[in-house]
Formats: structure tokens, C-alpha cells, sequence
């Protein structure tokens, strides 16, 4: 059985931890990052309020779904017909699907993915539901699209301690985010860069490697099915002190 250290957000660990369990994974939850919700403002009530006069919604996180919605079901108890709504992942889209709503997610799940869809571009007014601070390439490419772009920050990151296990109890690394990959390191997590490490994309598998991490690679969604699957072929590389030799998936690309 494969051994997962899964480093992640503590509000969407247990979800995300519990869905590889059940396809047969062990896993060892790493709850590096907590999040917290933060107030809200005047201008974030006023933009609540006025969501039907946006032509984009754009939902960067399982977090911001979950929490961007609550605000805004406040004032919508029906969803309005506009605007458009899209998740930057899988799991996010799901949050917003299960409260009835039509999501877009792009290929690959990114913010170039993102930026890549046709019907994206063509927005007057986009609205971000998003943590505070992280990247600022979406909210910059919008605007220089002439764009008018309001932004929800509905929560903080913040770096969590952490008890991680030995390195040698560990087969592969899962991080969240590049967000969870600074922090498992502040938890002490040197000791995992010898370790495969799946990243949500190639920009944190890169930051990874950067990092120490020589075996980072990205996997196109951190939703259970695609990290299943790529898990499922590593699970074909021999462990170490193991004699095997590894079949074709299982070489490092």
C-alpha cells in the first residue's frame, strides 16, 4: 500500500485525505496551513448584493467556494441567470455545482488554464472570490484586459505546526498549493526532498524542485479520480531497500 503525506489546508484535508483512503491509499494527514475566515466589510456586502451585474465569477480555491457562498447566499436565495461561473479546479467547481450552479473549469486546472478560455476574455466585470494575498497574475491580467475586477478575500493563510512522520514511513508527497509546500517546509519537512512530490501544477512543481524537492512533478487536478490515478501508477515503483525494478510508469520523467 502506498504512503501518502498529504499537505494541505486544514479545511480540506479530512475530505481530501478521506477520498484516497477509500480508493486504498494510506495516507498521513499534514495540516500545515490553517485558514481563517476573515470579517466582512461594507464594500464586500455592496458587492454580495450587486453579483447579478458581474459577467464572471471566478472561484480560485475549495475554500473560497465554500466560504464566498455562504456570504453570498445571504442575498441569493435564488442564483441570478448571470453571470458565469468558473473554478480554477475540480474540487472547487463541486462546492459551487452542489448548490446548483454551472462551472467552467479549464485545462489544465490553472490560472493559465483559466486565462486560456475565450469566453473569460470577453467579461466587462469579474468578480474573485479568493484567500488574501497569493498570486497575482489573474487579477493582473484581467485588468490589463480592461477589465473591472472586484475582489472577495475571504480568508487568511497562515502557517500551522505540524507533527510530521519520519521520512522513511513516507512513499509520496502530496501538496495543496505552493502556499502548503512553504509551509510544510517551516514544519520542518526537509527531510521529505529525496521524496516524489505531486504538485497541483508545473509553476509549484518547479518552485518544488527549486526547493530541493528533485522529484517534484504536477498532476492535471488534485481532485480524488486524477490524483487516484497518478497515484496508482507510482504505486508501481519499488519502495526503498526494495530489489524490484520498476515498470515503465514507474520511471521518472
Amino acid at each position: 500500500m502506498l504512503r501518502v503525506l498529504l499537505a494541505r489546508a486544514d479545511r480540506t484535508l479530512p475530505e481530501a485525505q478521506q477520498a484516497l483512503e477509500q480508493r486504498g491509499f494510506s495516507v498521513v494527514p499534514a495540516p500545515v496551513l490553517a485558514l481563517r475566515p476573515e470579517g466582512e466589510s461594507p464594500a464586500d456586502r455592496e458587492a454580495a448584493q450587486r453579483l447579478d451585474q458581474f459577467d464572471a465569477v471566478i472561484v480560485i480555491s475549495e475554500a473560497a467556494a465554500e466560504l464566498g457562498l455562504k456570504r453570498l447566499e445571504t442575498f441569493w436565495p435564488q442564483w441570478p441567470l448571470h453571470p458565469r461561473w468558473y473554478a480554477v479546479g475540480t474540487r472547487s467547481a463541486r462546492v459551487l455545482e452542489a448548490r446548483g450552479l454551472t462551472v467552467t473549469v479549464p485545462s489544465p486546472e490553472s490560472t493559465e488554464g483559466l486565462l486560456a478560455l475565450p469566453a473569460l476574455a470577453e467579461a466587462r466585470e469579474t468578480l474573485l472570490l479568493k484567500g488574501a494575498g497569493g498570486r497575482p497574475a489573474l487579477e493582473e491580467t484581467l485588468k490589463g484586459w480592461g477589465q473591472k475586477v472586484t475582489v472577495l478575500s475571504l480568508y487568511r493563510r497562515a502557517s500551522a505546526p505540524c507533527a510530521l512522520p519520519a521520512p522513511d514511513v513516507i512513499d509520496v508527497v502530496v501538496v495543496g498549493s505552493g502556499e502548503c509546500l512553504e509551509a510544510l517546509l517551516a514544519a520542518g519537512g526537509e527531510g521529505f526532498q529525496e521524496k516524489i512530490l505531486l504538485a497541483p501544477s508545473e509553476r509549484v512543481a518547479e518552485w518544488a524542485r527549486a526547493l530541493g524537492f528533485t522529484r517534484a512533478r504536477a498532476v492535471p487536478s488534485l481532485a480524488p479520480e486524477p490524483l487516484a490515478e497518478a497515484l496508482a501508477r507510482l504505486s508501481r515503483l519499488p519502495r526503498e531497500g526494495d530489489n524490484e525494478p520498476a515498470g515503465v510508469d514507474g520511471e521518472s520523467k
